[in-house]
């Protein structure tokens, strides 16, 4: 093993190699997104994030040890760069729908990333290296926290946290009951800084053995877990449809192609006929299934709406799931930031969720977590009117799009009976672990995602977002519904396995029998605590270096 350590350091240590500087540099900021994607892309190159950060920790040393004048900003271009390539190779499927959209959250997305190695690259000057690694973890923890829970911050995108990599790894990954995704981010950040400084700082047997303990013990334990555990609860038959939509035609009101509204409902109900039975209770509709723009107050006088109400009433056992489109009126007194002025009203327009069951009044869940730059403009009340006017005029050009759409008040539970209990989960929604938990935590005990991939066009993004739905059904032992159009439908048991899955592109309704488990996991108690102890322990350890090292003079790296 100490072979391999030389072997790999003379390898990729700069002072040992031919190679000139920027191309070493280069190198290694491309080695690293190239791991990144990978990752991303297939379960089998998951185990690659383990060592996805090392370039990255070497690009940090490379510029320590140099101790020059310009080093700091020199080291931060390129890790600029590195995290700017591992966001456009990861994320570029946002373009299909917005490139503007696609550049900004690149963008974004890299300088937040880039904190942490800000806070790291400057306490490892003046301090030794393992405080500096504290430093790393915790602040890279407590931005992926900000990113998944600080309700004040406008603008998330919590889709590159590190733990989401693992989300093809269900056997894996048991222990996310416990810790949730970010669990997964901090094993992957220990892993790489402890396999960083065993191949290319300090050498040590115990080193080694630490390593293989951080990286099989939790794998250990997941396997136990994994053929231990069985799914728990009432047992329900669930049919997932996927009508095939295209959203930039036949669902655009300004394409030639649109399909008229009663049209596109006649198909949904026409798969949702092949594929219940007399026992099925639930039918989940994708997101914008229903895509007639209803107003909330009077949805039963909707001509499209009662060949939905007919098949209920037909069907008396039968309850229906549907993403929809639908505004809400106010007076001015009444009217939100999101209200728009329409006549002596405010209207505020939703990315809803509809729960449809015969006889009963129709219930509405609001998208509460939306997707910044497609279904919002972060802070757009401080954008100069003429810039925000044009923005919506480039929405409308992409079609039925609005930039500013109403927010939810939080996560609901649609009743289905005494036993059954659905969670609406819209699209975006699914990869906030602990605001899924909020919803599970009132009783909710069967997960609903619905989501429109239509919008990216035929890229990875319908295995990405698949994947994710494993994550809430792992973390919450929660059995998964997933309606999806154009991508994928499927079921997703207690476990995280896939027990069945339709292929993108293929108009079909799938039926499948769940169970609806009412016990709570450790997870949805206690939420991202992992998240809470890195915030806490980040401000420490910033006290503590203010307090007592602001006169220490920068050492040489180690």
């Amino acid at each position: 093993m100490h072979h391999y350590a030389a072997f790999v350091q003379s390898i990729f240590l700069n002072e040992r190699t031919h190679i000139s500087h920027t191309a070493y540099l280069l190198t290694l900021s491309v080695l690293s997104s190239l791991f990144f994607w990978l990752a991303w892309c297939s379960a089998w190159f998951g185990w690659l994030l383990c060592v996805a950060i090392v370039p990255i920790l070497l690009i940090v040393r490379h510029y320590n040890t140099l101790n020059k004048q310009k080093s700091f900003l020199c080291c931060f271009f390129y890790i600029l760069l590195t995290l700017f390539f591992w966001n456009c190779v990861t994320i570029w499927w946002i373009s299909n729908a917005a490139f503007a959209g696609f550049i900004f959250v690149a963008l974004y997305n890299t300088i937040c990333l880039s904190i942490p190695w800000i806070v790291y690259y400057y306490i490892r000057k003046w301090f030794k290296p393992y405080i500096a690694y504290i430093g790393l973890v915790t602040c890279w923890l407590t931005l992926e926290h900000a990113q998944l829970s600080w309700e004040s911050w406008e603008f998330t995108f919590p889709w590159l946290n590190l733990g989401n990599g693992l989300a093809g790894m269900a056997y894996c990954i048991q222990w996310y009951a416990y810790t949730g995704i970010l669990g997964g981010s901090l094993w992957i950040l220990v892993a790489n800084i402890i396999s960083y400084h065993i191949l290319f700082e300090q050498y040590t047997f115990m080193l080694v053995k630490i390593f293989f303990c951080w990286l099989f013990l939790p794998l250990c334990i997941s396997l136990v877990s994994y053929y231990n555990y069985s799914d728990q609860g009432t047992h329900v038959e669930t049919v997932a449809v996927q009508p095939n939509f295209d959203s930039y035609t036949e669902k655009s009101t300004t394409s030639p192609l649109h399909i008229p509204y009663e049209d596109q409902i006649d198909r949904l109900l026409s798969l949702s006929q092949k594929g219940i039975t007399p026992n099925t209770c639930l039918v989940a509709w994708p997101e914008s299934a229903i895509d007639c723009c209803l107003e909330e107050q009077h949805i039963d006088n909707y001509v499209c709406i009662q060949p939905i109400l007919k098949f209920l009433k037909k069907h008396n056992n039968l309850h229906l799931i549907s993403g929809a489109s639908s505004y809400r009126s106010y007076d001015i007194a009444d009217a939100s930031k999101t209200a728009k002025k329409r006549g002596a009203k405010y209207i505020d327009y939703f990315n809803s969720v509809f729960y449809f069951t015969s006889g009963k009044e129709v219930a509405i869940y609001h998208k509460t977590k939306r997707l910044p730059c497609a279904e919002y403009i972060p802070y757009f009340h401080l954008f100069p009117k003429k810039i925000l006017s044009w923005i919506k005029q480039k929405f409308a050009e992409i079609g039925d799009i609005d930039p500013c759409l109403g927010k939810g008040d939080g996560s609901k539970v649609f009743k289905i009976n005494h036993q059954i209990k659905a969670v609406p989960i819209n699209c975006y929604e699914s990869i906030y672990g602990a605001f899924v938990g909020s919803a599970a935590k009132k009783g909710g005990n069967i997960f609903v995602v619905v989501t429109n991939d239509n919008w990216w066009g035929n890229t990875p993004i319908y295995h990405y977002h698949f994947q994710y739905s494993r994550l809430l059904a792992i973390a919450h032992r929660k059995s998964v519904i997933r309606a999806a159009n154009t991508g994928i439908c499927g079921f997703i048991n207690q476990r995280g396995d896939i027990i069945a899955a339709t292929k993108p592109l293929e108009p079909i309704a799938i039926r499948q029998v769940l169970q609806a488990n009412d016990q709570i996991a450790f997870y949805t108690l206690y939420g991202d605590y992992i998240g809470y102890i890195a915030s806490y322990s980040l401000l420490l350890l910033m006290l503590i270096i203010f307090a007592l090292q602001l006169d220490k003079k920068p050492k040489p790296f180690l």
